[in-house]
């Protein structure tokens, strides 16, 4: 069965990968690169990608085609999830590489939300186990009509971006203020966020966003609790997906 689940996930690279995939990766890594612009847009495009692969086998036939194999349908479904979660995982890596160049050539601070931290990408998983949940969570009770939950999922997607985005936000506007009363930032930023409890919108965006060593090792909690998320929804999606499909009536 392990060989099988391999055979179906190469056959899932080969076809599911059109042009569009590209460009859509293109997309988001470019996204990493604009100046003050928020870093969880570039990743959307490849929720794109998964719902194309969707769209892409409703004309092609490919799920009508697969099940008549002698194959469990179970092993379709674990074969597309293996796909999409490379597809995710590689946003991550485009993010790293964005990361690493942002850091050579001291790329300025991202004022319109989070820089690319370790937190960031703890936050990333949460967000993809989001849209996964509810996209692919519920997509397999009828694959060839993906449309109406993906466009709920994009919701779920943008709605959860805006959550973690709103403490920094409020960080970044606490700095413009400061800014703008013509304080000095090299000591009146720690002053400001002394005279706030640790909990405070102000303190958690401070905490998620700053790109120093000390504060990524400290981010560190925040990707551990990232990866587990989206580790056990991968889990509990994939299970919920495979009992949808076995009811589908094809």
């Amino acid at each position: 069965m392990k060989n099988l689940t391999i055979k179906f996930l190469r056959k899932e690279i080969q076809l599911g990968n059109t042009a569009q995939t590209f460009t859509w990766f293109a997309c988001c890594f470019g996204m990493f690169f604009i100046p003050s612009y928020p870093y969880y847009v570039g990743p959307f495009y490849i929720t794109l990608a998964i719902m194309m692969t969707f769209a892409l086998n409703q004309s092609s036939h490919d799920i009508l085609y697969t099940v008549l194999l002698p194959v469990r349908k179970i092993d379709t479904v674990k074969a597309r999830f293996l796909y999409c979660g490379l597809l995710e995982l590689f946003a991550l890596v485009l993010a790293l590489i964005g990361a690493v160049v942002h850091m050579l050539l001291s790329y300025p601070d991202n004022k319109a939300g989070i820089n690319i931290t370790t937190a960031y990408f703890g936050l990333q998983l949460v967000v993809f186990a989001i849209f996964n949940f509810i996209f692919l969570g519920n997509v397999y009770k009828n694959p060839l009509k993906p449309g109406l939950r993906f466009f709920i999922s994009s919701i779920a997607y943008m709605l959860s971006m805006f959550a973690f985005e709103f403490p920094v936000w409020n960080y970044w506007g606490m700095i413009g203020g400061l800014e703008k009363g013509g304080y000095d930032l090299s000591w009146s930023v720690a002053d400001a966020l002394s005279k706030r409890p640790w909990y405070s919108l102000e303190n958690i965006g401070h905490y998620l966003t700053m790109t120093d060593s000390a504060s990524q090792i400290k981010q560190l909690p925040v990707l551990g609790a990232g990866i587990l998320i989206f580790a056990l929804s991968w889990l509990l999606t994939f299970h919920r997906a495979a009992r949808q499909f076995e009811k589908y009536d094809i």
